[in-house]
């Protein structure tokens, strides 16, 4: 299952949150239109929007399980940040519901839109050598991102978005419900795992989210520009193997 879609313009809110996200989004932009660069803040405002940073995400409601079409509907409709009307468009992921392992990168490439899939690259190539070295293929795997829209203008996207857009990952995941999630560099593994642990104490090892193994290795794109680190990926990837063969 892939789903992918171009810059969207909805009117349907099924959230209330997302509702009063656009009311706000509606607002800000009169205030632009209308010549404003700015808006005071107190001190009292200042260190609540630095509380914020150390608070943490806030997690989707668990009382109703989502399938990945339910999850996707939602996610059509997200006004959580301004990513969803850059136009740039957007990759929700792709792979089976009941795929026993998913792999988390950061953000889409630039050309993830256009064709539909995740890590449809120089990455996705090296991503497709990998999984299958591991005796698997990627029809049987979900592969996605913490960030699901391509930022404008090819830069990251900042942490604001990664947390808005965290929602999302975190009810994808529970409706795939894998065995094992391989997050894919330090960004990736921050916006799931949270916290501010080295990523060098994170990489190799296995966490945990939610009860399931969470092996996070490095990004692609790194392993692409620096040659040493395929040695390592691999041994990650073996550990991920192994996990995967022991009885439930």
């Amino acid at each position: 299952m892939a789903h992918s879609f171009p810059g969207r313009h909805v009117t349907a809110m099924p959230h209330e949150f997302d509702r009063l996200v656009c009311e706000v989004q509606k607002h800000l932009g009169f205030l632009k239109a209308a010549g404003c660069d700015g808006v005071y803040l107190s001190e009292k405002s200042i260190g609540i929007v630095a509380s914020w940073e150390k608070t943490a995400p806030v997690e989707p409601d668990r009382s109703s399980p989502a399938s990945l079409g339910d999850v996707f509907d939602e996610y059509r409709h997200c006004r959580r940040c301004g990513l969803a009307d850059s136009g740039v468009g957007s990759v929700f992921g792709a792979g089976p519901e009941s795929a026993p392992l998913m792999l988390i990168g950061y953000f889409p490439e630039p050309g993830d839109a256009a064709a539909k899939i995740p890590y449809s690259g120089e990455q996705g190539e090296l991503l497709t050598r990998i999984i299958q070295a591991m005796a698997l293929d990627r029809d049987s795997v979900y592969i996605s991102h913490t960030v699901k829209c391509l930022p404008p203008k090819g830069l990251p996207p900042n942490k604001w978005e990664a947390r808005a857009c965290r929602h999302h990952l975190v009810r994808q995941i529970r409706a795939i419900k894998p065995s094992m999630i391989c997050l894919l560099g330090e960004s990736a593994a921050g916006v799931l795992l949270g916290g501010e642990v080295p990523f060098a104490l994170r990489r190799g090892k296995f966490h945990d989210f939610e009860g399931i193994p969470v092996m996070p290795t490095h990004d692609l794109a790194y392993v692409l520009a620096h040659g040493s680190a395929k040695r390592p990926v691999w041994e990650d990837m073996q550990k991920i193997m192994k996990k995967l063969e022991e009885p439930a």
